[in-house]
């Protein structure tokens, strides 16, 4: 039969290796869980970059499209014929130049002096 002693002594022997292991793995764990957050930190990161490229793009599109939109407006007013003597052209006016408005600003809280001055 097996003594009590003997008993004891083979589990101590299975116990120390086991929690050795245990603590190695824990700490290995540890150290990879680590490095994994800061890999996904990094790819956070450089997906922010390639968001923050995407809008100016999508910006920079946008201002293209604005712009082409507007010349073909102008276009198609251009191809518009004029009946009115006052139009230069494409549905542009000339501004009546005989009327200009001054607006002077005063000094302080003052309402705006606000008067109509024939060109010479």
């Amino acid at each position: 039969m097996i003594s009590p002693k003997t008993n004891t002594s083979m589990l101590s022997l299975l116990y120390k290796p086991l929690v050795v292991a245990c603590l190695l793995l824990g700490l290995f764990g540890l150290i990879w869980l680590r490095s994994r957050i800061v890999a996904v930190n990094y790819e956070i990161h450089n997906l922010e970059e390639k968001k923050m490229d995407a809008l100016t793009d999508m910006k920079l599109l946008l201002a293209d499209r604005a712009k082409l939109m507007s010349l073909a407006k102008i276009d198609t007013s251009l191809q518009r014929t004029a009946t009115d003597k006052r139009y230069a052209g494409g549905g542009y006016v000339f501004p009546d130049r005989v009327k200009v408005v001054h607006v002077k600003r005063s000094k302080g809280l003052a309402p705006y002096n606000v008067a109509f001055k024939r060109a010479q």
